[in-house]
Order: C-alpha cells, then sequence, then structure tokens
C-alpha cells in the first residue's frame, strides 16, 4: 500500500467555505465511538469511504488544541496523523498560514474503540474553530472521511472509513450511516447508562494495517455478498423503528442478529477465540446488558448498562479468561465539546 506525506489529499472535493478569523486557541474535546457493524464491506476500501455501518459514542475522549504560528507545530505521539488531519482541514478551509497543534487520543489503541478517527475528529473540530468555523460539521464529516488515514511508521496510509466514528464524534448517540457517508439515522441513548469495555487478550497488531486489509477486503467481503441486504432490512426494518421509540431491547436484538451474519462474522472469526467472543456477549446480554457486540475488528466487546450497575458487569467480565482489561466510560449523546479564546 503507498505510504503518503502527512496532508496529502486522497479526495480534494471543493467545499463552500465562510471567511477565515483566527482566534488565538481552540481546544476539542471529542468522543470515541463503538462500531457495531459495517453495513456492506464491499461498498468500500482504504482510500475510498462508504460502506455504511452502525455505532454510538462513548465518553472516553480525544483531545486537540489548536493555535496559529510562525510555522507548522505539531505536538503529538501520533504526529503523522495529527498533521494529516490539520492540513487537509485547514487546506480545504482556504487558509495558507501554519498552526500549532497539540493533541493526544485516549490512548486504547488498535482495539476497535476508534482512537484514530477521535483524534482526526478532535483536530478538526480544532482547526476549524480557530479559523473561525469557516467550515460546517457536515464539511469536516466528509473531509475526515474523504481522506481517512491510518498510522505508518513514514507517513500515513489510506484507510477504512464508513463515517460512524465522525459522525459519532461531532454529534453524539447512536447513529446509522448509509452509503457515501450519509448519516441514515440519528438518536440519543438515555443519560443514565454507561458503556462497559472488555478489552480481549491478543496481539493489537493483528487488528490493523496488512492483517485488516486482507480480512476486510477477502473473506468480510465475500460474507457481505451472502447477507448485506439481510442486514440492511434487519437495520431499516427492526433498528430504525426501536431507535424512534429508544426501545433498547428491540436495538439489541437486532444488534445480536447483525453480529451473526456477513462481514461481522468474518471480523469475529479473525481472532483466536471467536466462539470467547461470542459467549462473552452473551453472557453480557443474559446478565442486562443492551447494544452488546464486538466493536469493529476488535476485540474490544462493548455494551451499555444503567450507571448504578457499571461496577458489578466490570466484575463480571473480568471473571472471562479471554478479557484483558474492562474500561468504563458514559455514554455520549452531544459530540465535541469546544473552547475558543
Amino acid at each position: 500500500m503507498e505510504v503518503l506525506r502527512p496532508g496529502t489529499f486522497l479526495d480534494d472535493s471543493f467545499y463552500s467555505t465562510g471567511s477565515i478569523k483566527l482566534h488565538e486557541m481552540a481546544k476539542a474535546v471529542v468522543p470515541c465511538r463503538t462500531h457495531l457493524s459495517v453495513i456492506d464491506m464491499r461498498r468500500f476500501s482504504p482510500g475510498k469511504p462508504g460502506g455504511g455501518g452502525i455505532g454510538h459514542a462513548i465518553g472516553l475522549d480525544a483531545v486537540a488544541k489548536a493555535r496559529p504560528s510562525e510555522e507548522w507545530v505539531f505536538d503529538s505521539s501520533r504526529s503523522n496523523v495529527v498533521e494529516h488531519a490539520a492540513r487537509v482541514v485547514a487546506g480545504a478551509a482556504g487558509y495558507d498560514g501554519c498552526l500549532e497543534i497539540e493533541a493526544e487520543d485516549h490512548g486504547i489503541r488498535h482495539l476497535g474503540l476508534g482512537s484514530t478517527s477521535a483524534l482526526m475528529t478532535a483536530v478538526a473540530v480544532a482547526v476549524n474553530h480557530v479559523l473561525g468555523k469557516p467550515l460546517e460539521s457536515r464539511d469536516l464529516r466528509y473531509i475526515i472521511g474523504r481522506n481517512f488515514i491510518e498510522d505508518h511508521p513514514d507517513g500515513v496510509i489510506p484507510g477504512f472509513e464508513t463515517g460512524v466514528g465522525p459522525a459519532a464524534g461531532l454529534y453524539g448517540g447512536f447513529v446509522i450511516m448509509s452509503d457515501g457517508l450519509g448519516i441514515a439515522h440519528r438518536a440519543p441513548l438515555p443519560d443514565d447508562l454507561s458503556v462497559v469495555m472488555a478489552v480481549i487478550a491478543g496481539d493489537p497488531d493483528r487488528h490493523s494495517g496488512e492483517d485488516e486489509v486482507e480480512l476486510l477486503m477477502n473473506r468480510a467481503r465475500d460474507l457481505d455478498d451472502r447477507d448485506a441486504q439481510r442486514k440492511t432490512h434487519i437495520m431499516l426494518m427492526d433498528l430504525v423503528p426501536a431507535m424512534e421509540s429508544m426501545d433498547l431491547d428491540g436495538m439489541t436484538e437486532a444488534i445480536e442478529s447483525i453480529q451473526s451474519l456477513g462481514s461481522k462474522v468474518a471480523e469475529i472469526e479473525h481472532h483466536a477465540d471467536p466462539q470467547g467472543i461470542r459467549d462473552l456477549s452473551k453472557r453480557m446480554r443474559d446478565a442486562g446488558a443492551k447494544l452488546v457486540g464486538m466493536s469493529s475488528v476488535g476485540p474490544s466487546v462493548t455494551g451499555v448498562v444503567p450507571v448504578v450497575d457499571a461496577a458489578a458487569f466490570e466484575r463480571m467480565m473480568t471473571e472471562s479468561d479471554i478479557v484483558d482489561r474492562v474500561i468504563t466510560a458514559p455514554v455520549n449523546n452531544t459530540g465535541y465539546k469546544v473552547e475558543v479564546e
């Protein structure tokens, strides 16, 4: 796969921008996401966003600060990702000056919890606000999705993107994405819920890079050739009505069905103990967790539970032999927060 310089436009679409008015500083705090399923893996590839997907925002945050500067400066443990996001957003806005960017993700990488997506979104929001908001949030979603990348030691490489992460990061709540980064439906979740995330023991490198590309471009696509229409029917006819009435049981049943179809089967079976992942998900549902599923290529399994029950779920989940650790965070229904000076 071609290695690119950070800031290389994968898609240089034109965006209608407002005027640029520089501020001294903008700080953005952006939630991450769980990505419970792609809808049709045949519809996207590295550098080509789409495919649709479902997921929700989690209050596990990436943070970015942006300031005008005499030269470009990037202060981050993931400087290539940060530089790429900053340059493409500033370029799309028509800004020809320089910025100083300080940014970090939530620190849980290559485990299905959207660290790259949240980091890119945080940088995008901070850059847009320090420039005086010349771009709309819809523009930011498209810029990130169309120019989504992953880390590489020598730069960046085109990545897979359905748009779930930026939509969750910007707006919060539970989202269904259609092809081409469109938002098909969004609904807030009850605020009295916590997200419990079981990180499955294993090698994180198996869930990113060339291994991920091989998985998603081959068996996952073959299985969606068989099941994508069925998944789409479940989402439209079962999941959307359940979201409309905030029927968490109905949403949970729809997600459980989708987790046993198409590309999700390939993602789960990519791991050393797929039956262990299925068994853990079932134990979580049986104990009362909702919206349970493995996120992205994983190997994190997430669910939502009442805040008052979160500690008990943590204890139960850590009893599983396949669980490395359990993380708890609130649901997020508002998306990003930003401070501007």
